[in-house]
């Protein structure tokens, strides 16, 4: 019985110690990984010393740790144990060392043991050799990419600090990169300076802007790119031109902005220098055509008399400068004309030109149609509208009929013309518009301040440069030139009649209250119907029997079917044209037509 239980205690023992030598042996495999993965979260640490660190600690893990030695090999390094010798019993692991290298994990005894799991190696052993060759692949991998990252953040570095153009990232008010180049652009000379807050960069700096990079509402910026072009000026006044782009991106999950600025001075400098030579030719060219002696017209204005030479040139002197012009002249003198061939002349030529006649407007929609409205401002705002000064903006604003203004109207364009801000109707902020006035009347402006009907100050700011038109019975000898004008401009070079020598004597003896208006209608009337109705009965009844000889035989109805075809092929059968060639609606003519049969 004793001896049954030596033996017994002797078995307990036996399985005792082979536990406690497994557990020893687990534990100095989790010493190594421990190790080795403490080697991995060491800040700072290199690859080098990561893999050489990894084959240093493997050998204690093994059964046999005096005699195991280990190896990492990669394509451009080799890394070993202590004492390391290469011998015919090794346990070899293939790892990925990059996108398409391998990397080598050998283990060797230096002497023979007997055979175990795969040679003289346990199955626990090669488990950890997987193990261990996966942990070195993932070290391997992760610093390659470390190193790339970090060779790309270098590259970008070095480019972004020697390019000469501005760049900054910022994420709202928050500059989070910026080069040289851009802190330049606002603190010149500056070394080592690393903004942190773009508007206290802009608001610090000695550079002034005259446009802002940036909407008003702080770190609001519209999900957008914007490209923008703005006039620096540093402390010391000297100026030149940057021109940016603002691109919405996103950084770490919020919008950001990268912006890019550059200097553009010398292609600014350029454009202008084009620009100005253009425009200097254009007016050298205005100059020499207006030079001409005997001037009979300029462009649509008719007449040669000294008092239309005086008005062509004021008409020049008003178009090379911006200031506010006022057309003074009796009803059917041409102010409309002068004041399109001021538009024409002016830098302003390439914008509208926008008519009001203010004697024809409702006293209570003068506002919205000015300054426009936004929907739902009052009844029938069904949509926002664009007003006069809208459209008018960097062109010009042509006030006919000035003498019909209201007073209260004259206040609010008053302020409009001073300040370049108006309010929209309904609108709760302020819009700009730079526009030019040219304003046309036939009433005397003086006397309606007398009168109270216009302001005074209202009168000084647009009555810089006055224009007075002269009535058609101070410029006589203009007549033929403008009877000569219309007989071609509605009846044609083929069809245009000659005008008889007495009745011409009678339209030089006329007083023509009307104007050149007035002898326009006359040319048109006498065009369609043979009769000129401006002069005494007598007279008339004998042009008008001359006239007859010409179209003896033809019944009224062919006369006026004759009348109305030539009016549409001289005007190419535009019917518009047509209609206020022969001074009737486009309907009346539209019925002729048919009446007619005229295709």
């Amino acid at each position: 019985m004793e001896k049954k239980n030596l033996k017994k205690d002797g078995k307990n023992k036996e399985a005792l110690n082979r536990v406690s030598y497994h557990l020893e042996e687990r534990v100095k495999e989790l010493n190594c990984l421990y190790n080795i993965s403490e080697l991995f979260e060491r800040p700072g640490a290199s690859l080098d010393e990561m893999l050489q660190g990894t084959v240093n600690v493997i050998p204690s893990a093994w059964q046999y740790p005096d005699i195991t030695c280990a190896r990492i090999t990669l394509e451009k390094g080799c890394y070993v144990s202590p004492g390391f010798i290469e011998t015919q019993w090794k346990l070899l692991k293939e790892f990925a060392a990059g996108e398409k290298e391998k990397g080598i994990l050998e283990i060797y005894y230096s002497e023979e043991r007997g055979p175990a799991f795969y040679g003289p190696f346990l199955r626990e052993e090669i488990k950890l050799a997987e193990v261990i060759a996966e942990k070195v692949s993932k070290m391997v991998m992760t610093k390659l990419s470390e190193k790339s990252l970090q060779e790309s953040e270098e590259l970008y570095r070095i480019t972004a600090q020697h390019v000469s153009d501005g760049l900054a990232l910022l994420l709202g008010d928050r500059i989070m990169f910026s080069n040289r180049a851009f802190v330049e652009l606002f603190v010149p000379g500056a070394q080592g300076f690393k903004p942190d807050n773009i508007r206290d960069l802009i608001a610090n700096s000695a550079v002034r802007f005259n446009e802002d990079m940036f909407p008003p509402e702080t770190g609001a910026f519209p999900d957008i790119e914007r490209r923008f072009i703005t006039r620096r000026v540093t402390a010391d006044g000297r100026e030149s031109w940057v021109e940016g782009e603002r691109v919405s991106i996103r950084f770490k999950g919020s919008q950001a902005i990268l912006l890019t600025l550059r200097d553009c001075t010398e292609r600014v400098n350029r454009e202008n220098s084009i620009k100005e030579e253009a425009e200097a030719l254009r007016q050298e060219n205005i100059h020499l055509k207006s030079s001409m002696k005997e001037r009979y017209r300029f462009r649509d204005i008719i007449g040669k008399s000294p008092v239309m030479q005086g008005v062509y040139e004021l008409i020049l002197k008003a178009s090379l400068t911006d200031n506010n012009v006022t057309i003074l002249g009796e009803s059917g003198t041409g102010k409309e004309l002068v004041a399109r061939a001021i538009h024409d002349l002016s830098t302003r030529h390439e914008k509208e030109f926008v008519t009001v006649n203010c004697g024809a407007i409702p006293e209570n929609l003068l506002e919205s149609e000015f300054f426009g409205h936004k929907k739902g401002s009052f009844t029938g705002a069904y949509s926002d509208k664009m007003g006069y000064l809208d459209i008018a903006d960097q062109g010009t604003l042509f006030l006919d009929e000035l003498g019909e203004l209201s007073l209260n109207m004259q206040i609010k364009l008053l302020r409009a013309i001073d300040g370049k801000d108006y309010m929209p109707v309904g609108s709760n902020r302020s819009k700009k518009s730079d526009f030019r006035v040219i304003a046309a009347t036939n009433r005397n402006l003086t006397e309606l301040i007398k009168d109270g009907d216009m302001r005074e100050d209202f009168f000084y700011r647009i009555h810089v440069i006055p224009i007075k038109l002269p009535p058609l019975r101070e410029r006589l000898e203009d007549i033929p030139l403008l009877v000569d004008h219309f007989l071609l401009l509605f009846a044609g070079n083929i069809n245009r009649p000659s005008i008889p020598a007495r009745v011409m004597d009678s339209m030089l003896n006329y007083d023509w209250p009307g104007n050149i208006r007035e002898l326009q209608n006359v040319i048109r009337r006498y065009l369609s119907v043979g009769t000129w109705d401006f002069m005494e009965n007598a007279e008339g009844v004998q042009i008008t029997e001359e006239k007859s000889r010409d179209i003896t035989g033809k019944t009224l109805e062919e006369i006026e079917k004759d009348t109305i075809k030539k009016a549409l092929e001289l005007h190419r059968w535009n019917r518009t044209l047509a209609s206020q060639s022969l001074g009737i609606s486009r309907r009346a003519l539209f019925r002729k037509i048919k009446k007619y049969g005229l295709t």
